[in-house]
């Protein structure tokens, strides 16, 4: 009964709160409020509040269910006292915050108490909401802080700091260490999640899962296309591949089984369309709200630079879910499909999202395009007759909100400190030396190196993590062998995305099979069948600038989309052994050439025309000769039916 009744109050704290921190930042967009050092330190206090209330209530769900657990007890303890810490040290910072910029690094005893109890309570509350991973890495990166004078590796060794000094760049200043990146995730991400959540409670999902079926009624293997369409446009405003996997993946995988796809296809599917969602425009898996910060450029110069790339990572997997469709005969999809529906909420989709588009493209702030699409998007909710959204569901969606943008914030502000010790420290110019120093001095050797470091680094975090985790080691190596600043961030973007769908972690792949049913073995492989279309990208945007001129382009765009799309066709062919047949493994190998081919013609600057000749006329002669075969063959057995027929 205790239990139940605390359930209550803190939801009710939970909406006081939410709200609070919601309006507080809008009101901050038309100057309302001043963007001084205290704006940041109360953005941080509200979502250390907010993150510990929703650790609270989730304890109390916990022991609602099982009141007698030690486990539970331990992180009620955990979360109070992180919480209550968390609080005193921010607010202390908040009172103090004039007296204790002037006088940094020159702490009191009692500043820097306060400053652990900060420090205390990021670490703690990031365990309780991502998990050890996140918290050891920010964890281990302040103890590198304190003590990394002491590590008997030259390479690794830093010349020593006071304790002040390490204090003011990780927790007691305004723009350094847990603050570093308050500006991107308060001005930027905060209000244009609630934008995507906001679609979520009109009835986008229900919309694009309907033309999803639409589209599937007129190709073989339809019943992938409400994955691919769903999960890439709900992507494309929320930004998290593994949510994605879940909200959309309760519909498209029990769909896609029902029509002869196996479990592990469905679920594969489902996690890398979810994928796609990190890297197309306008959420770009809220890493690129981080390169933009890095690279000290518009967030919309960001966005627009991924739009081909993003465009072609679409291409390849729906190559693959075609070449795999056919070779496994598989029917169009077959359902009943509410066009009412898709009229009447269409509207409500393609404005809100297009005023935020416009206003992105006007080089209004984030936060204000934000407002303006939520606006919209309800004002047309109601206009929707009898797909009007109830008032429960937007209710739901904006908790839902709420609890995303906390626990994205709160991630945002605790990996703070580990891109300060990494520059601070100097730490990832050290690793660029050795890594340059140990890899051969062959550009595309040094790129396959990174790659795979690039992936190990991301394995089992969430795609902003794993980019800066992986930008911070590898980005100052990329620049040392001469690759340009933007290309280097989205090469190492790129792969920390894709480490969400490579063994042995796999988060995207492990949350597909927990909904399909197949193992985690078989979805991983034909995962990495379909990623395998896409790995050319980045090499290719490194190797061809152009790529990523959106919009400034040119016909010498043309060809290296030409390339990447026949690289494409044939990895497919390949991996899946299909082209107007079944083929044998001999049959394949050709196809595996001309993807070195492509790759090779790709990874070439300046490379001359004829390279583009072979592989597109090499490509067009192995299929044009499998595809008259086929015929020869299948001639006879049609003459020998029709024989047989006349008997």
């Amino acid at each position: 009964m205790k239990v139940e009744r605390l359930a209550k109050p803190l939801e009710f704290v939970l909406w006081c709160l939410g709200i609070g921190l919601a309006g507080y930042i809008s009101l901050s967009l038309f100057g309302l409020i001043s963007h001084g050092s205290e704006f940041y330190v109360d953005f941080a206090l509200g979502v250390v509040a907010m993150s510990g209330l929703l650790a609270l209530i989730e304890i109390n769900n916990r022991r609602a269910d099982n009141p007698g657990a030690m486990r539970t007890a331990i992180r009620l303890f955990w979360a109070v006292s992180s919480t209550v810490l968390g609080i005193a040290g921010l607010l202390y910072f908040r009172i103090n915050v004039d007296y204790l910029v002037l006088n940094a690094p020159f702490f009191s005893r009692m500043d820097i108490m306060f400053g652990y109890c900060t420090m205390y309570a990021m670490i703690v509350l990031t365990w309780l909401h991502w998990g050890w991973l996140l918290a050891s890495l920010s964890a281990m990166s302040i103890a590198y802080f304190f003590f990394g004078h002491l590590i008997p590796i030259p390479l690794l060794q830093h010349p020593g700091y006071t304790e002040g000094f390490v204090m003011n760049y990780v927790s007691l200043n305004t723009n350094q260490g847990f603050f570093q990146f308050s500006g991107v995730a308060a001005d930027q991400i905060y209000l244009l999640t609630y934008f995507g959540v906001a679609l979520l409670g009109v009835g986008m999902l229900r919309l694009v899962v309907e033309v999803g079926k639409l589209a599937g009624t007129r190709v073989k293997g339809g019943a992938a296309l409400p994955a691919v369409i769903g999960s890439g446009a709900i992507g494309a405003v929320m930004g998290q591949a593994v949510s994605n996997v879940v909200l959309s993946g309760r519909l498209t995988i029990p769909m896609m089984k029902r029509y002869h796809y196996s479990g592990a296809m469905a679920g594969a599917i489902e996690a890398t369309a979810s994928s796609a969602g990190q890297i197309l425009p306008p959420v770009l898996g809220l890493a690129g709200f981080l390169i933009a910060s890095f690279l000290g450029i518009p967030y919309v110069t960001v966005a627009l630079a991924a739009l081909i790339p993003g465009l072609l990572y679409i291409a390849g997997i729906s190559t693959a879910i075609a070449i795999y469709a056919m070779r496994e005969d598989l029917p169009k999809l077959d359902e009943s499909i509410d066009m009412a529906l898709i009229w009447r909420m269409t509207p409500t989709f393609l404005v809100s999202f297009i005023a935020v588009i416009w206003l992105l493209l006007g080089f209004r702030s984030p936060g204000y395009a934000a407002l303006v699409g939520m606006g919209a998007a309800i004002v047309l909710a109601l206009m929707q007759g009898p797909y009007r959204p109830k008032l429960s569901d937007i209710k739901e969606a904006f908790r839902e909100g709420m609890l995303l943008t906390t626990i994205l914030s709160l991630l945002i502000l605790a990996i703070g400190p580990l891109g300060q010790v990494m520059v601070s420290t100097n730490l990832s110019g050290r690793l660029a030396t050795l890594l340059a120093t140990i890899l051969p001095d062959i550009e595309l050797l040094l790129l396959i190196g990174a790659m795979v470091l690039s992936i190990i680094l991301g394995m089992g975090l969430p795609t902003p993590i794993a980019y800066v985790v992986a930008s911070l080691a590898m980005i100052p190596f990329l620049q040392h062998v001469g690759v340009e600043a933007l290309q280097a961030h989205f090469f190492v973007f790129y792969f920390a995305v894709f480490s969400t769908l490579t063994p042995p972690i796999a988060v995207s792949v492990l949350a597909a099979t927990k909904l399909s049913g197949a193992t985690f073995r078989s979805t991983s492989i034909h995962a990495l069948k379909m990623a395998a279309t896409t790995f050319i990208i980045p090499y290719a945007f490194v190797f061809n600038k152009q790529l990523l001129s959106f919009p400034n382009i040119g016909l010498g765009v043309v060809m290296p989309v030409i390339e990447v799309l026949a690289t494409q066709v044939a990895v497919s062919i390949a991996a899946y052994g299909y082209c107007f047949k079944r083929l044998s493994q001999w049959e394949r190998v050709p196809f595996w050439i001309i993807t070195a081919i492509g790759y090779w013609t790709l990874t070439r600057p300046g490379r001359p025309v004829v390279l583009d000749i072979v592989l597109i006329t090499t490509l067009a002669a192995v299929m044009g000769w499998l595809y008259f075969n086929n015929r020869q063959r299948a001639r006879p057995d049609a003459l020998a039916a029709s024989s047989h027929i006349r008997r």
